[in-house]
């Protein structure tokens, strides 16, 4: 079997939430709770609708039918709110992605099947999310600590995908297996994160039919990883 690096779940929910959390006051009141989770969805729901953080919180109150002085009073500022309703999204999705990579192999899986499920886990995970994601990786151009977070979701994405594959390393003719399911990832990530106009603008996103675009990246990662290794060069005299 493949050596795959250690599991990195508690990464991302780690030092960067501590250093959210340091930041909102929690609240004495379950009435208090509820109100800041309101403001948190209204953040996401700002964000989703004009894929920017192109808002005040005031807009957020008032999308939440709360006052501004309750979120005031929980943070101190509109991006100390922006990180705290992004630790929480990667929270979630986080949750998500480990339930999906905990699913079983059906029985008499080939490698050619396992390849395909594994990119179709990673890509549904990806387009549900999608609305989500997009805009805060456009925040993690100009915020470090969005950056460090998203940076070790995206580390714990690329380990599952590439501990589901690991398992078949046997099936695996590269020379490399482990960096071969690395750089398969980079590749298949790239392509979606593309067409989901995933930390880019949507001007590029869509190009091709989805269905598609998954059953090329199948064949392609495939042929990657079952090809013969070649044999090495013969050096000049």
């Amino acid at each position: 079997m493949i050596p795959v690096s250690p599991s990195v779940t508690a990464v991302p929910y780690g030092r960067p939430v501590e250093s959210v959390n340091a930041r909102v006051r929690e609240p004495k009141q379950e009435r208090s709770r509820l109100s800041f989770d309101k403001a948190l969805d209204a953040v996401i729901a700002l964000l989703v609708e004009r894929r920017s953080d192109s808002f005040t919180l005031a807009d957020v109150a008032q999308r939440a039918g709360v006052s501004t002085g309750s979120i005031y009073g929980r943070v101190s500022s509109k991006d100390d709110l922006i990180r705290t309703a992004h630790a929480r999204e990667m929270e979630r999705i986080g949750d998500q992605q480990r339930a999906a990579f905990a699913e079983p192999a059906p029985a008499g899986e080939t490698f050619g099947e396992a390849v395909e499920r594994v990119i179709g886990t990673a890509a549904d995970l990806l387009r549900r999310n999608a609305p989500v994601l997009g805009p805060f990786m456009l925040l993690a151009n100009t915020d470090a600590q969005i950056a460090e977070l998203g940076g070790a979701a995206h580390a714990e994405l690329r380990e599952a995908f590439v501990a589901a594959l690991a398992e078949r390393a046997d099936e695996i003719s590269h020379p490399e297996p482990r960096r071969a399911l690395e750089w398969s990832f980079t590749v298949v990530y790239s392509v979606l994160a593309r067409w989901l106009a995933l930390g880019s603008t949507q001007q590029a996103s869509g190009e091709g039919e989805w269905s598609d675009i998954l059953a090329d990246l199948a064949r392609m990662v495939l042929a990657f990883l079952t090809q013969p290794a070649a044999p090495p060069k013969k050096r000049r005299r």
